[in-house]
């Protein structure tokens, strides 16, 4: 126990008669030679310790800080946090389907620095990975493209409905498929209702102050296609990241543009599809667009300010924004498959849903359809009339 106050005293001898610097540095001091948390639970007991803060306090006339040291639970949840973020990309690059083919990975940024300097992964991302073309040419490459998450990350669909009215034809209409023959209305009401269809009938109806009512509803008309747009200020921190936002550039450009086919290229060739989804914790509480086209790929090589560049002439940032529609409309099957967050927690099911997607029309239907006429035109094939030759002074 001497030993333990020699070091105290030794520690805060240059502190005493002084208020010069922070009374919590020297308890920190005295800390680090004494040990602290649980360290300190394990040299003496833990009233000794609050006894040097009392010591401090009475040598140097400062209250010490009563703010806790972070626990060995927040460390412990810190590196937790780190090994998460470590493991956010693994098996991301995976593909499900009968053509588990792998894409170039491109990441952006590269890494981020730790609190204590150290290179680490993001804790999420947005993962865009190209789908192989129907009519893919030879070594093209498909590409899972992983960015930050945008500040804008908007999801929204609009479903249609359309006025309509129960006028007369459709009285009787209805009336065609009920258990009566009333279509709806008593007598006078069906004498109204012809009054008002015959000519002359707006003078009618404002002599007599009423009219029918037109039993107004909305019926459903379909789902719209959603959209989305993406936007990315890119700023680079070496060669080798200005090297990968030009690659990604080029990969989303390429993919969104067809291919040509024909000796004079005259026929063109469909661009990649789009599975767009998330990575990290935050994937369980968004919902996934279904498998999209990308209808748009916007660069501003200024990044929104005045134009200047790197050393090596590389712009020091860039805007992109991207712009996609969905290749089919979501109804409810869709819906709980391939985009509800709450229906597929935890898993991965929307990845195997966009991976797996069959198109509305898929290459398989045109097939069908050729070969369908193919038959048809094989069964009304008739043999040609047989032409003789024409005889002399025939006509």
């Amino acid at each position: 126990m001497g030993n333990l106050f020699k070091k105290s005293k030794s520690a805060v001898k240059n502190y005493v008669g002084s208020v010069k610097g922070d009374a919590n540095a020297i308890e920190s001091q005295l800390k680090n030679k004494l040990g602290s948390g649980e360290a300190i639970s394990n040299t003496f007991d833990q009233r000794i310790s609050n006894g040097l803060s009392d010591l401090l306090t009475g040598a140097t006339g400062i209250r010490t800080s009563n703010i806790p040291e972070i626990s060995d639970k927040a460390i412990k949840a810190k590196s937790k946090n780190r090994e998460a973020r470590a493991n956010v990309l693994k098996g991301a690059m995976h593909r499900a389907g009968d053509n588990p083919a792998a894409g170039k990975k491109l990441k952006f940024p590269e890494s981020f620095l730790r609190e204590d300097g150290q290179p680490d992964e993001l804790a999420n991302y947005i993962h865009f990975r190209s789908k192989e073309r129907r009519l893919a040419g030879p070594n093209e490459n498909l590409y899972d493209i992983f960015l930050y998450v945008p500040d804008a990350l908007t999801d929204n669909f609009t479903v249609n409905y359309e006025a309509a009215e129960k006028g007369l034809l459709e009285a009787i209409v209805g009336s065609l498929f009920t258990d009566n023959n009333e279509m709806g209305m008593d007598k006078g009401e069906l004498g109204q209702l012809l009054l008002e269809n015959a000519p002359g009938s707006d003078v009618i109806k404002q002599a007599a102050g009423k009219i029918t009512n037109p039993m107004k509803f909305q019926t459903f008309k379909g789902v719209e296609f959603r959209t989305y747009s993406y936007s990315f200020t890119l700023r680079p921190k070496n060669e080798k990241e200005s090297d990968t936002i030009r690659e990604i550039v080029h990969a989303f450009r390429l993919s969104a543009l067809p291919g040509v086919m024909g000796d004079n290229d005259r026929i063109y060739t469909f661009p990649n599809e789009w599975a767009i989804r998330f990575i990290g914790p935050f994937k369980d509480y968004i919902d996934y667009p279904l498998v999209s086209v990308c209808t748009g790929v916007e660069i501003d090589y200024t990044g929104g300010q005045a134009f200047q560049s790197m050393s090596d002439g590389a712009p020091s940032a860039i805007t992109m924004t991207l712009a996609f529609t969905e290749t089919s409309t979501l109804n409810r099957k869709k819906y709980q498959a391939g985009v509800s967050a709450f229906s597929n927690m935890a898993s991965n099911k929307r990845e195997d849903y966009q991976d797996t997607f069959v198109p509305v029309v898929s290459q398989d239907d045109a097939v069908a359809i050729v070969d369908h006429k193919k038959q048809k035109a094989a069964e009304n094939k008739t043999p040609p009339p047989l032409v003789g030759p024409i005889p002399p002074g025939g006509n």
